[in-house]
């Protein structure tokens, strides 16, 4: 550790660390504490317990919120969370002006619970390793920023006197919006104290150094606390405005307030949920010309959780696939697809989930429209933040695909690739990714010793009747009867997510297709359907109420980075009712679930007890 790292220890025991709350523990959760003395994951220290998922049964139970919308606010209990590496990537960005991602290096965030995929830090153990990470990361960016004086003079410091009143000017704007408005007068002290005894032995711009690497090793940074605003109402307690502020900034952002919502946190205009709702309008809105989006940023991580594609950019196929193997940057481009598909229409057109499930128009770039066998598209370009593409390739065009039987986000070659094996499309995955985030019907984790997918087709068999296998095998019959009729629909797809009109997987020829299936209810009362092809699928999907009511708890996940339980059910159903009222528009179910009494409270807890 250099010397101005070890700075950062003295701000840590400060600020104070977690330790374990082994006494905590309330509807399903166990909870990490502060205070405990120790430095965040010094010994392996454990994370919160997640509780059961209640997926669709949260809003489909009406019983559940039995009181009704006039009742008094019914919130759960929020878990001490690190932040994801998204968030802390984004957070560098708007913080100090980096733009190299440090975090993708950093250990992994795991999904909230089996069956469901998004991924956050809720329930993940802290380790010594990503307690190392983040000390390097934090010296190694606030090495860069001093040793870029443009930057730091034009992005960083708010004063250009260089002397101690321009160092609490910046302490009390940088790490207040580093820690989300939870900047309070100790921690201020703490932090320029670390700036003078360094700035005493070196200059002041290492005093500014060793502050950044301070306030970036900082629980309150690196943790999300929520407390409330100290005037609890029965059992629950309304957030402060800064922690409104912070949660609005964390769900459509996934980063830092920005400066116009840290000021409304400070003049109190972030109390009614009218208040709340007109600041997410504006995050969500397009960005001025030559602005970057930063709500494009958090829509493309949801996209990517919810639809899996964290490997479509690196996927590889076998030889016998020339236009994949031909083209390395093709994976990235699908995934460049899918994401652009979603944020476009939610973002850009306000449009809605059966629109997302069904439209037969994509954005594809020159490299996809040879994949695809179509002529793009003649609209503006939608340019792509893709530094793995060539210039020429940035540009997205929407493009109808209805000749190649494109229906619907589900049907995008990214996501097909993705669910697909090297050689042979997959059922089993397909169905799984239907199952799991259309529907919100977790799959249980297979059995040990599954054997291998197989790699090919027999002579005279089929893709499909290697997956119908699993009817008849004991132990098998009872998971993938939910998940491989699903799949079947998708056979006019092979592994590369390509179109095919025979069961060819990249070869010359193949048998006929049998793209016939169905859906099987898991629960009483579940959709169900018998369908022929994709485009029948996606379009019964798209009715489905049980589709729309798992996008708002899907939706709900990402807002709060935990799971749903029964004291979000009244928050839930009337999300639900704003979004099916809204002919099931995205930016609708956004703003109606930023004004829920999931999203603006928290439970209390008394004074001294182990999950205070």
């Amino acid at each position: 550790m250099t010397g101005v790292g070890k700075w950062v220890f003295v701000v840590l025991a400060a600020t104070g660390a977690a330790g374990t709350g082994a006494a905590c523990a309330k509807t399903g959760h166990s909870a990490l504490d502060l205070g405990g003395g120790e430095l965040p994951g010094a010994a392996g220290l454990a994370a919160a317990t997640a509780p059961v998922p209640l997926n669709t049964t949260l809003i489909s139970n009406k019983a559940l919120c039995a009181a009704g919308a006039s009742a008094a606010p019914a919130v759960d209990w929020s878990p001490l969370r690190r932040i994801s590496r998204v968030e802390y990537d984004n957070m560098v960005r708007d913080l100090i002006g980096d733009t190299t991602a440090p975090a993708t290096a950093f250990v992994p965030e795991s999904p909230m619970s089996d069956g469901v995929n998004f991924q956050a830090n809720t329930y993940t153990s802290v380790s010594p390793l990503i307690v190392q990470q983040y000390a390097q990361a934090a010296e190694t960016l606030a090495q860069a920023v001093v040793a870029d004086t443009n930057r730091l003079n034009k992005v960083v410091l708010p004063c250009q006197t260089q002397d101690d009143a321009c160092a609490q000017q910046f302490i009390a704007k940088f790490a207040n919006r580093a820690f989300r408005g939870q900047l309070d007068a100790t921690v201020a002290a703490s932090l320029f104290q670390v700036y003078s005894a360094v700035k005493t032995q070196f200059d002041f711009t290492t005093g500014i150094q060793a502050v950044i690497t301070a306030v970036l090793e900082s629980p309150r940074f690196l943790y999300v606390f929520e407390f409330g605003d100290g005037m609890p109402t029965g059992d629950v307690v309304l957030l402060s405005s800064y922690e409104i502020a912070g949660r609005l900034a964390l769900f459509l952002w996934r980063s830092v307030p920005d400066d116009t919502l840290m000021q409304a946190a400070a003049a109190g205009q972030l109390e009614t949920p009218e208040q709340v709702e007109a600041q997410a309008a504006r995050m969500l809105a397009p960005p001025a010309a030559g602005q970057t989006s930063k709500a494009l940023g958090a829509m493309n991580d949801f996209t990517t959780q919810w639809l899996q594609l964290q490997a479509t950019a690196t996927l590889g196929k076998d030889s016998q696939f020339s236009k994949w193997n031909g083209n390395a940057k093709l994976g990235a481009e699908l995934q460049d697809e899918a994401l652009s598909d979603v944020s476009q229409l939610v973002l850009a057109d306000n449009g809605g989930l059966a629109e997302l499930l069904t439209s037969p128009s994509s954005y594809v770039n020159p490299d996809l429209a040879s994949f695809y066998g179509v002529a793009a598209g003649s609209g503006t370009a939608v340019k792509v933040a893709d530094a793995f593409l060539a210039q020429g390739q940035t540009g997205f065009v929407k493009t109808d695909l209805t000749a190649v039987s494109r229906a619907g986000i589900l049907t995008s070659g990214g996501v097909l690739a993705t669910q697909a094996h090297t050689t042979l499309p997959s059922s089993v995955l397909r169905g799984k990714l239907v199952r799991e985030q259309i529907l919100c019907n977790p799959i249980p984790p297979p059995p040990p010793n599954v054997p291998p997918a197989p790699a090919s087709v027999p002579d005279g068999g089929t893709t499909r009747s290697l997956f119908e296998a699993h009817e008849t095998r004991a132990g098998c019959v009872t998971c993938h009867q939910y998940m491989d009729p699903i799949g079947f629909g998708f056979g006019h797809f092979d592994a590369t997510g390509a179109y095919q009109a025979v069961d060819a997987n990249g070869f010359d020829a193949g048998p006929p297709l049998d793209v016939t299936g169905q859906v099987n209810p898991m629960n009483t009362g579940d959709f169900s359907a018998t369908f022929n092809g994709a485009t029948d699928l996606t379009t019964q999907l798209a009715s489905a109420p049980q589709v729309a009511e798992c996008f708002v708890v899907q939706e709900l996940r990402y807002a709060l980075s935990r799971i749903e339980t029964k004291a979000d059910a009244c928050s839930a159903q009337q999300i639900y009712g704003a979004f099916s009222s809204s002919q099931l528009g995205v930016q609708d179910l956004m703003l109606a679930l930023v004004k829920s009494d999931a999203f603006r409270y928290r439970s209390v807890e008394n004074a001294g007890s182990a999950c205070q």
